[in-house]
């Protein structure tokens, strides 16, 4: 799918071994909604290490192999 051929393109381009768990989202109310009640009943947590606009991606991705992020980061498209 979409995710896999994303993340081989990636691992080429950066001769990289770490794992990469690429994340596209289509969102359906019902399924926010159910992520934001698992939120209000502190069910579920994300540490954010930061945002990247997509024409900044590739800082996200230098963070990333540094080992430097804290948390999750996060590309916006």
């Amino acid at each position: 799918g979409p995710a896999a051929l994303l993340t081989f393109a990636i691992k080429k381009l950066t001769f990289s071994s770490k794992q990469l768990v690429p994340l596209i989202t289509n969102p359906k109310k019902e399924n926010l909604e159910y992520l934001v009640n698992l939120v209000k009943e502190g069910k579920l947590k994300t540490v954010i290490d930061s945002k990247h606009p997509l024409s900044k991606a590739e800082d996200g991705w230098a963070k990333s192999i540094n080992g430097h992020a804290t948390g999750k980061i996060i590309v916006e498209i």
